[in-house]
């Protein structure tokens, strides 16, 4: 009795062998299957339709990272343009109160003083009428050069429009402010060669202080503005006196220098 089991026991598992046995046999015919299917025309065709379809990808896709590389530098130089002034290269109107207002939260943050110097070139219509415009626009890039030399490279230099430009700079006191604009004002009047003639520039320069002047952007630059007019202003009368004074005392052979 327990032969006979042990025979249907052994009878079993070698059934069940055969069944794992064709099962394998199956899969091994249709892996053979396949594999001749690959090695068929349809199947290289296939796996070079593959191939074109990732070059294809590929290339797609190195148009678009190419075509977005493209538009992110005429976004920057769309940017750069709108920010800066085209005659001298200058940062314009448009950067000043960004510019300032970042320069008033670090001064505030380490205790610095806040200078915002405005200048307008002094009798510079006069020039641009005697000489054409040509010649104004030499003597406003002139003026850009000199303030950008003479400036720190943190400071920040614009022009406002015509002969008008503002210089913003942090100083650790109150007095380097006012040794910029001196700075500025001796560098300005060096001669120097435009167009052939010999020149020297001269300007009003007002200037406001954060935080004595005040510690908001608009009202900086205002009362810099309102400094440089009285200071034109003053220039402009004592003009007058000088010209009463020198029509009663004239010289028979007047000396003649070229200012702006």
């Amino acid at each position: 009795m327990g032969t006979k089991r042990r025979s249907d026991r052994s009878q079993r598992k070698l059934a069940s062998l055969r069944l794992q046995i064709a099962r394998a046999e199956a899969r091994l015919t249709t892996l053979h299957a396949s594999i001749a299917e690959a090695r068929s025309d349809a199947g290289l065709a296939a796996v070079q339709d593959v191939r074109a379809e990732n070059k294809h990808l590929l290339a797609t896709n190195l148009r678009a990272e190419q075509a977005a590389s493209d538009s992110q530098l005429a976004l920057d130089l769309a940017v750069k343009a709108s920010q800066t002034d085209p005659l001298t290269g200058l940062r314009n109107r448009s950067v000043l109160f960004g510019r300032l207002s970042h320069e008033l939260d670090l001064a505030s943050r380490l205790g610095h003083h806040v200078g915002v110097l405005l200048l307008d070139l002094n009798n510079f219509k006069q020039l641009n009428d005697r000489h054409g415009h040509a010649f104004g626009d030499l003597m406003l890039q002139r003026v850009a050069s000199v303030l950008t030399a003479t400036v720190r490279a943190s400071d920040t230099v614009c022009r406002l429009g015509g002969d008008e430009f503002v210089v913003v700079a942090s100083t650790p006191t109150r007095d380097g402010v006012s040794q910029l604009a001196q700075k500025i004002t001796e560098a300005l009047s060096e001669p120097f060669s435009v167009g052939g003639r010999m020149m020297t520039v001269s300007a009003s320069v007002g200037l406001s202080v954060f935080p004595e002047d005040g510690d908001a952007e608009d009202v900086l630059v205002s009362k810099a503005d309102e400094s440089m007019y009285a200071i034109k202003r003053s220039r402009s009368l004592e003009s007058i006196c000088q010209r009463s004074t020198n029509s009663v005392l004239a010289s028979p052979e007047p000396v003649v220098q070229a200012r702006l």
